[in-house]
């Protein structure tokens, strides 16, 4: 099997002004296994016309398209239980596969990375606290993969990914692993940016920050 290595690269795109409208008009930037666009967007008071419009945008086109106005909470009964089931079966079992044996490969070594991270953004190593987040993981997999890898085939789908709403460490490693899965992704708010701490994460991604207009001279 080639090595996912070979094909993939997640390299960031430069912040620029008209960022978020590309990321609307241009049908992914996906050139030879290259992701470019991981951006949270800070548009001020365009954020509820901007909520409207993505909730039209991501019915259009053919699939692959996913507005979260916020994280969906991990419900308190049943589907926990499965999740952990799955945990404690082994590093290879998780809620989404791909038929494309080199994108399920990356899948499984970008899942592998993210729980790195996050144990070396937290500090902490407790296999309770890397459980609960990979559960998390699992439950957020649940949700979005199928709507945005609706063909498991082809790696050069470019699925669209933008969510509001809080977002601390264990929300934005899901953005990482979706950014490195081959999909674009936009993170949009008013004037809150993501609760993440770690420098070393936050250069994963772009701060596109809506410029307010000065006021006219009197």
């Amino acid at each position: 099997m080639a090595n996912y290595s070979e094909y993939f690269q997640a390299v960031l795109r430069p912040s620029t002004p008209n960022l978020a409208e590309e990321f609307f008009a241009l049908d992914g930037r996906y050139s030879n296994f290259r992701k470019e666009t991981f951006a949270r967007y800070l548009c001020g008071d365009r954020y509820p016309a901007l909520t409207q419009r993505l909730q039209a945008w991501q019915g259009e086109g053919n699939g692959g398209r996913l507005f979260l106005p916020a994280f969906p909470r991990l419900p308190d009964q049943g589907e926990p239980k499965g999740y952990l089931e799955l945990y404690d079966g082994g590093a290879d079992r998780l809620p989404f596969s791909f038929d494309n044996p080199i994108l399920e490969e990356a899948f499984h070594a970008h899942y592998q990375e993210i729980l790195d991270q996050f144990r070396r953004s937290r500090g902490r190593t407790e296999e309770s606290i890397v459980r609960n987040f990979a559960v998390k993981l699992f439950y957020w997999i649940d949700c979005c993969f199928p709507r945005l890898f609706v063909d498991t085939r082809r790696i050069g789908a470019s699925p669209k990914f933008v969510c509001g709403g809080p977002v601390k460490l264990p929300e934005y490693l899901f953005l990482c692993l979706l950014f490195r899965m081959g999909c674009d992704v936009l993170y949009v708010s008013g004037e809150q940016d993501v609760q993440v701490q770690d420098s070393q994460l936050l250069q994963l991604s772009v701060l596109v920050r809506e410029e307010t207009p000065a006021p006219p001279r009197q």
